[in-house]
């Protein structure tokens, strides 16, 4: 017998835990949170973090607490019937750490553990943050003779982590949303995403080089995740899973030229000049319709916008000259 979607929703927000707060997702939700009035407990490693975007923010209690210790948050705070965990913590979501197992088995640990402490504390609703890199290992691994890259450790442990949070909240009475994050781009983010790299290299003068850009991508700039994020945990069913895109995918070398046309529109593209060895998910896999039906969400910042945006950015911040990956 299938299973019965409840849908309950949280009402009113009043008090929610923010993992992860102060990344580059967990910044912007931040935001959100406090312009709504809605008390704030940001979970931050440790004091040498750099927390200078959040420090001031109405309605934010910083709270430092190393995951490994998570265990101890009861104790640090002693607020209960907390709405919403927004569990958005997670080492190694770049660059080669995403295929270090050993790490990546911790983040399930860690993220298990935070469901647990959650259920102490009468927390209402858990919002996982997930990736694209799921359907990435669900659409491939289980294929006969494939040959997965070392990186999809990362998107199989988000799996796990999924699944199997999922389980220990409904074991726990606690509520479970799932979010798989788009592409996610814009003002603030450092490090050598898509965006970012495509939009160094063509500053920097280099020879744009790409894949034939026929796969289908979507991009989606960051207050628009951020909003998607508090939408699903506003309004979302429960035992849930949605994927937060802007409605508007098209093939990558499509978001390659509106690039290269805000940089500078005489710059050649070399498609092709890269081979591409990943897989192309189907447009089904960016579909925002469910978040958008169940929610009202709809994106606001269309990608000509949000480049602009972000072009400028990295120019004032010297970042194309000095970047940090």
């Amino acid at each position: 017998m299938k299973d019965t979607i409840i849908i309950k929703g949280t009402g009113k927000m009043k008090k929610v835990i923010v993992t992860g707060a102060n990344g580059f997702v967990g910044t912007e939700l931040l935001r959100i949170l406090s312009d709504r009035g809605i008390k704030v407990y940001a979970i931050i490693r440790d004091r040498e973090e750099n927390i200078e975007k959040i420090r001031k923010l109405p309605n934010i209690s910083i709270v430092y607490c190393e995951m490994e210790h998570i265990e101890m948050l009861p104790e640090m705070i002693k607020d209960r019937d907390i709405d919403v965990c927004f569990h958005l913590a997670w080492a190694g979501s770049f660059g080669d750490s995403r295929a270090d197992y050993l790490l990546q088995l911790k983040n399930i640990e860690y993220s298990m553990r935070m469901v647990e402490v959650m259920a102490q504390m009468r927390t209402k609703r858990f919002v996982g943050a997930g990736t694209l890199a799921e359907k990435d290992v669900l659409n491939y691994h289980p294929t006969d003779g494939a040959a997965p890259n070392v990186v999809s450790i990362y998107g199989t442990a988000k799996i796990a982590t999924h699944f199997m949070t999922k389980a220990e909240c409904t074991k726990l009475g606690v509520e479970h949303i799932w979010c798989y994050l788009s592409n996610t781009f814009g003002v603030g983010n450092t490090t050598n995403n898509f965006v970012n790299m495509a939009v160094r290299m063509m500053l920097e003068g280099k020879k744009a080089e790409f894949t034939p850009g026929e796969q289908i991508y979507d991009f989606m700039y960051i207050t628009d995740t951020a909003k998607a994020i508090y939408a699903a945990a506003e309004k979302g069913n429960t035992n849930t899973a949605y994927y937060l895109g802007s409605g508007k995918q098209r093939k990558l070398k499509e978001y390659v030229r509106i690039i290269r046309d805000a940089v500078d529109p005489d710059i050649p593209l070399y498609f092709g000049a890269i081979p591409f060895r990943g897989i192309t998910l189907s447009e089904e896999s960016y579909d925002a319709s469910k978040l958008m039906d169940d929610t009202g969400f709809c994106a606001e910042i269309s990608f000509e916008d949000g480049i602009t945006k972000t072009i400028n950015w990295l120019k004032e911040e010297g970042i194309a000259q000095d970047a940090t990956v």
